[in-house]
């Protein structure tokens, strides 16, 4: 009997230390929706005057400088696509948008070699 318990805690341990170490809460920093892609945090703002991606790993702004960001934003059959530039450590690009809720959003960022392709629901 004591066999079995010492076994059972030596396994319950283990499985203790492996969940121990998952993953981070994600909040938006900037007032948008975010989603981990690739140990990256990428924060999608999509207001009716701005569409900007802010880009960080575990809390750490990454640099958009050199990079490429493509939005496109799903509503039904309508499909809207945007390209954003880099601007000061994020993406962005203003003017007059229309960002039903319920639409769903995929963005396409590449950084030097990296691909991130990140999805949102709005």
């Amino acid at each position: 009997m004591k066999i079995k318990i010492l076994i059972t805690s030596l396994l319950l341990s283990f499985f203790g230390f492996a969940y121990g170490g998952a993953g981070h809460e994600l909040k938006p920093v900037y007032g948008g929706i975010v989603v981990e892609v690739k140990d990256v945090d990428v924060e999608l703002v999509a207001k009716s005057d701005v569409l900007a991606i802010y880009l960080s790993d575990h809390g750490k702004p990454i640099s958009s400088e050199g990079g490429t960001a493509k939005l496109t934003i799903l509503n039904g059959s309508d499909k809207k696509e945007y390209e954003l530039l880099p601007v000061g450590g994020r993406f962005e690009l203003k003017g007059a948008f229309s960002v039903p809720k319920g639409s769903k959003a995929i963005a396409v960022i590449k950084l030097k070699s990296k691909v991130i392709t990140a999805r949102f629901n709005l």
